[in-house]
């Protein structure tokens, strides 16, 4: 299993020229460690994150790693013209070398989708129409769509893609779409515990992956998780503890159904959730369902058997959460590096300090 970071770059501070410069400090450091991937998620209108364009930081990031994969987790399909996003993210792949991985899903903040203008309703039709967009614009030299939702002829995409076809997972957080992974045979997926435990998460990727193999599909799939390495558990709890209520406060305030606003149609399970929610956080308490990685370097190998034991094949690393402290990242990123990392680049079992 791969080992990468993921960034939503929450900016409560609001120094946004420093978030970035910090971020792009990260990064390059954790190609020294040894580090994969990096995945960056696409927000708008809150300090919840700072990234509404990750084409404009994948393009940056690309010029100052030279093995590192980008990925995309997410781009939202619906706030954006289809065509716009292929052009935008052929480029990335262009500048990288061919090293874009792509990650896609329909979006769910009631707050962005009114702030640019669009509507969550039929948002999964839309998602589905733009996917076949994108990918045919990439894979065909010239490239005509009739749809519900938009329509062209002829168009030929200026640059093309280095890679032939560049891997495109789906995000994939509810029961229903698991379910469109197996029904749209997906060969890309990514999974998150955050709308289910992990036990459940890993039910799930475990039963969709058996489903696709059926087919004659051996799907490539993603996790992102929140994590701290410590020594033990209870000093990565305090680690991470004023972040993780940071984090979660804000985007309790914003997901469907928050504050008992009505949830958009097929977005119900997110209103479930912040009922969940509703009172204190108990940071210990998402620690043990799974929704985060918070423990010392053993039993963070052990979990993370599990993780890879589903199916998984690559996972980001979310250490930087509810604007945590430039120093304390590149501490908790050499700490996994160090300690868990290693067990996870070879076929030999360990036990760690070995």
């Amino acid at each position: 299993m791969k080992s990468g970071l993921f960034y939503v770059l929450e900016c409560h501070h609001g120094d946004y020229t420093r978030a970035y410069a910090e971020m792009l400090e990260q990064i390059q450091y954790a190609e020294e460690l040894g580090f994969e991937s990096v995945w960056l998620a696409e927000h708008h209108f809150s300090a919840y994150g700072s990234m509404p364009s990750p084409q404009v930081a994948a393009a940056a990031i690309s010029q100052i790693t030279k093995k590192m994969d980008i990925g995309i987790g997410i781009s939202i399909l619906n706030f954006d013209n289809p065509v716009r996003i292929a052009e935008d993210y052929a480029m990335v792949d262009q500048l990288s070398k061919g090293r874009l991985k792509f990650g896609a899903g329909r979006g769910y903040q009631p707050s962005e989708a009114k702030g640019l203008g669009i509507s969550l309703e039929k948002t999964r039709e839309r998602y589905w129409e733009y996917v076949e967009i994108i990918q045919g614009l990439w894979s065909n030299d010239t490239f005509s769509y009739q749809g519900e939702f938009y329509s062209f002829d002829e168009l030929k995409l200026t640059p093309k893609p280095v890679q032939k076809r560049i891997p495109f997972y789906h995000a994939c957080i509810s029961p229903e779409s698991f379910d469109l992974m197996v029904e749209k045979e997906a060969k890309e997926f990514m999974v998150t515990p955050t709308l289910m435990v992990m036990d459940d998460v890993l039910d799930y990727t475990k039963r969709t992956r058996d489903r696709l193999l059926q087919k004659g599909i051996n799907p490539s799939i993603h996790m992102n998780l929140q994590m701290n390495i410590a020594d033990d558990t209870e000093q990565a709890i305090r680690n991470v503890e004023n972040e993780m209520k940071t984090y979660f406060n804000k985007v309790l305030e914003l997901i469907p159904g928050a504050k008992g606003t009505q949830a958009p149609a097929t977005y119900e399970r997110f209103a479930e959730v912040a009922k969940e929610f509703d009172g204190p956080l108990n940071v210990a308490a998402l620690n043990e369902g799974g929704v985060a990685l918070l423990a010392g370097p053993q039993e963070a190998v052990e979990r993370l058997e599990k993780v890879e034991d589903a199916g998984i094949d690559s996972l980001s690393c979310w250490f930087r959460m509810g604007d945590m402290e430039h120093r304390k990242v590149m501490k908790a990123m050499k700490r996994y590096a160090d300690e868990v990392l290693p067990y996870f680049k070879t076929t030999t079992p360990k036990k760690v300090g070995v």
